[in-house]
């Protein structure tokens, strides 16, 4: 079977580097605000995963398939030590990564309103919805309002909007119908480097309780931090505050 191709990605500043994992709708661009604020010191390196930015879809995705999509892309950027950032369906995948990241570089990982190792949580009648009305950018605009606590700036709407219509019909259905429902857990065990949690009590798509009992209480040592008035878009809904947090986090390591 034919490997799939590296995947594009976004790059900023020098240093050690921060790979950054989207969220499901998003694509590299959606860190840019994140990034800019880390690039003085770090190398910050956001991916397009398969389907989505311009990143071509995988002929048979899965979340072990993204994983090694994704390790493919770094080893052919070079990448030797790293830490991986993964916001919401970026979260599960990396988890995937690093159940199966024994001596690739990987030291650890911060995850933002993750998907769970577990099946991600989503009431039916939301998952028709974004099943019947993709692409849509009416579609998008519901989403984007359902998702954020904390309001966009106009240049971050008309992004977070654009990449939401953007990716591939297959993948798109793909995550909806298998990908979220797709457990990992009984891998997390294979996780031995350090990961931090980030997530607000307010967020209205995976709720805080479910990130307690189905991440924190499944990933060996993994620590919580916890916020309150944001949304599930804490990159773009404030991203001097997620900055600041990994910033934080990588000056402990």
């Amino acid at each position: 079977m034919a490997l799939s191709p590296t995947l594009p990605v976004i790059e900023w500043g020098q240093g050690e580097a921060i790979v950054f994992l989207h969220y499901f709708g998003g694509a590299a661009a959606s860190w840019r605000w994140v990034a800019e604020q880390l690039q003085t010191t770090h190398r910050c390196i956001a991916v397009d995963l398969p389907g989505f930015g311009t990143a071509p879809a995988l002929d048979h995705p899965s979340i072990q398939a993204y994983g090694a999509a994704v390790a493919r892309t770094l080893a052919a950027l070079n990448v030797q030590n790293y830490t991986l950032v993964g916001h919401s369906m970026g979260g599960k995948i990396a988890l995937q990564i690093a159940a199966d990241s024994e001596g690739n570089g990987l030291q650890q990982v911060i995850l933002i309103a993750p998907s769970p190792p577990t099946q991600e949580p989503m009431p039916a009648e939301e998952k028709q919805r974004m099943l019947e009305n993709h692409p849509s950018r009416d579609n998008a605009a519901t989403t984007l309002d359902s998702a954020t606590r904390k309001s966009l700036t106009a240049e971050q709407r008309s992004l977070a909007i654009a990449t939401h219509v953007a990716p591939d019909d297959r993948t798109w259905r793909w995550w909806l119908l298998e990908g979220m429902n797709h457990a990992i857990a009984d891998q997390m065990h294979r996780v031995t480097v350090p990961v931090t949690v980030l997530a607000s009590h307010d967020d209205p798509v995976i709720p805080h309780d479910t990130v307690i009992t189905d991440v924190i209480g499944r990933v060996p040592g993994a620590q919580q931090v916890s916020v309150q008035g944001l949304g599930h878009l804490m990159p773009l809904e404030d991203p001097d505050f997620v900055a600041g947090q990994i910033w934080q986090v990588l000056s402990n390591l």
